[in-house]
């Protein structure tokens, strides 16, 4: 029997499990499911995995059993969509909230909006956002009469929101759906993007690395104390001395760098622009290290690996693990509400480099903007050139005790 609409059967759906090394006890659930769908697709009608697993999890009241399903319902959605167990993992089958009660076209649209976040590398828990802000305000225009987004008035749009007490970074969220590319329905959404109201978007004060935190965190990367597995070191490593994002951090693959000319050269996940970086030798040194030394054996292009079967290439948020491992291992910013993220890293690099006096230009260019005004928000946290700029208060009429602090 065939997977719903795809070439792919169960037997080859098994049988690629097997080679990248699902355990045999996993593989019996699946094969428990297949079966399930051959004896009862005849009984229930179904035409999907996701109208399928529906009837799955409400014949059990056990919330493992329930997890254990939607998991692989969603492999068996997958595997059916793209013909791999890798692809797809940020696609998740069942979406909940108002997107489930949308029509056909404004699914579309936020679909859309999905595929292109992800080809810019955005995080999955931003573009879940969006969806769920927009999913808000495109039920509200369906349950008012709008069924086509052509349709959409000015009015309609301007009501949900004065009706609405939105926070800022919900009204951003729904603005960013209208502003990506979604296909045919592009030129609608620009129309109803001009009907929003004027956003502020805010920045909050942003932490920063310390000089001392800087010492520490060169120590572990460049010695063995810390505990730091070779992988993480070397996630680490190129974090530190590149700025990239973690996304291009997952995605770094050995062909991405040139040993001879010592380069690194990607195509950045977010923007799709091309970015030329200098393989330093910390960074060099920490990959071969982990290539030769603790890489679990494999023909996958991709540098970084994860450590258990299938050795898949790591995601996004394993570099924000890694990067929180390396603060461990200096033991730094472990306090309750520090920031602790792989972009913090990216932050340092551009306050260091202003901090030396490196041209706006080149340091935009160094961490891969496309929109030089981006550069602002890294170097509010270039502390040193901040102090320069402020005003003295010793000649103002206030209490000596004051300055005793």
């Amino acid at each position: 029997m065939k997977l719903f609409h795809s070439n792919k059967t169960y037997e080859e759906l098994l049988q690629d499990m097997q080679k990248d090394g699902y355990s045999q006890n996993y593989m019996k659930c699946v094969n428990r499911e297949i079966r399930w769908l051959e004896n009862h697709q005849g009984v229930y009608h179904f035409d999907s995995f996701e109208a399928a697993c529906q009837i799955r999890v409400a014949q059990t009241s056990s919330p493992e059993t329930q997890a254990n399903r939607k998991t692989i319902y969603n492999l068996f959605h997958r595997y059916s969509k793209y013909d791999s167990l890798s692809e797809g993992k940020r696609n998740p089958l069942f979406r909940f909230g108002a997107y489930t009660q949308l029509n056909g076209e404004f699914k579309i649209l936020l679909d859309n909006y999905e595929k292109e976040s992800y080809r810019r590398g955005l995080k999955p828990g931003t573009v879940r956002a969006s969806i769920s802000a927009c999913s808000g305000l495109l039920l509200s225009l369906q349950s008012s009469g709008f069924q086509s987004l052509e349709d959409v008035t000015e009015k309609a749009v301007l009501g949900y929101f004065s009706h609405k007490k939105l926070s800022s970074s919900t009204k951003v969220n729904i603005a960013s759906v209208f502003e990506a590319q979604t296909g045919s329905y592009s030129d609608s959404a620009r129309r109803i993007l001009t009907y929003l109201p004027s956003l502020h978007r805010r920045r909050k004060n942003i932490q920063y690395l310390t000089e001392e935190e800087t010492q520490a965190i060169r120590s572990v990367l460049s010695g063995n104390e810390g505990g730091l597995c070779l992988r993480n070191r070397a996630i680490g490593a190129v974090l530190y001395f590149t700025g990239m994002r973690s996304s291009d951090v997952a995605g770094l693959k050995f062909s991405d760098i040139d040993w001879e000319k010592e380069e690194i050269r990607i195509i950045q996940k977010k923007t799709g622009e091309e970015l030329l970086l200098p393989l330093t030798t910390a960074v060099g040194n920490a990959i071969f290290d982990y290539a030769t030394q603790e890489r679990p054996d494999s023909a996958d292009e991709h540098i970084f690996l994860c450590g258990t079967k299938p050795c898949r290439p790591i995601s996004p948020g394993t570099v924000g693990n890694a990067a929180q491992k390396v603060y461990e291992a200096a033991a730094i910013r472990q306090n309750k509400g520090d920031r602790k993220g792989a972009h913090l890293f990216r932050h340092n690099l551009a306050a260091s480099f202003a901090g030396s006096g490196i041209p706006r230009p080149i340091i935009s260019s160094t961490l891969g903007h496309s929109d030089p005004d981006s550069l602002n928000h890294y170097l509010s946290a270039d502390i040193s050139h901040l102090r320069e700029c402020a005003i003295g208060i010793r000649e103002f009429p206030v209490s000596e005790e004051v300055f005793q602090w």
